[in-house]
């Protein structure tokens, strides 16, 4: 049962998603109280919407903060933080203002801010509620490592990234070679 904890917010969902409705409660009490909301917020969307793929932990930095204080941040953040492709900029309310790459913070002036070197154009997103064949053409068409997901006013409530597409598409190809059968 170690293993269920081991697991990131998305996948231990996934988990007790497959397993149903009779085990939900033994998985969940297996999960230390923090990863147990986050699992709990994402079984409360469908499982085959954007918001049933996203995890909610990400990398996120502040606008007014220097690039070598963001990468500081960054570093203690990192065990803590699924995929760190990039570091989304969030408001106090978490609402997304920008993304900036690790190879951008990497390479910029150490005393610049973050909003001095992060993307805002053009910022590609999908919303918690979006099908799961929408979301993989986002991220396919988008070529980004991961998306955010945000609600209808910006907030930001998590990423869905590459992987968690590739395993819906082997997921799903696995169930209609065996319908097929």
């Amino acid at each position: 049962h170690v293993w269920m904890r081991l697991l990131a917010p998305d996948d231990a969902a996934g988990v007790i998603q497959e397993a149903g409705p009779e085990w939900r409660d033994e998985l969940l009490a297996l999960l230390d109280e923090p990863t147990r909301k986050e699992v709990l917020a994402l079984l409360a969307y469908k499982e085959d919407d954007g918001g049933g793929l996203m995890n909610p932990r990400f990398a996120r930095v502040r606008p007014d903060t220097t690039v070598d204080v963001a990468i500081s941040y960054l570093r203690k953040e990192a065990p803590s933080v699924v995929q760190m492709y990039y570091a989304y900029v969030l408001d106090r309310e978490q609402h997304l203002l920008g993304v900036v790459s690790l190879r951008q913070l990497f390479t910029a002036d150490a005393g610049k801010l973050v909003q001095d070197v992060m993307t805002t154009k053009e910022l590609v997103s999908v919303a918690p509620e979006t099908d799961q064949k929408e979301v993989a053409s986002v991220v396919r068409d988008s070529r980004l490592l991961a998306v955010p997901v945000l609600e209808a006013n910006r907030r930001m409530v998590g990423i869905v990234t590459v992987d968690d597409i590739v395993d819906v598409v082997e997921e799903r190809a696995s169930r209609d070679i065996q319908n097929l059968g």
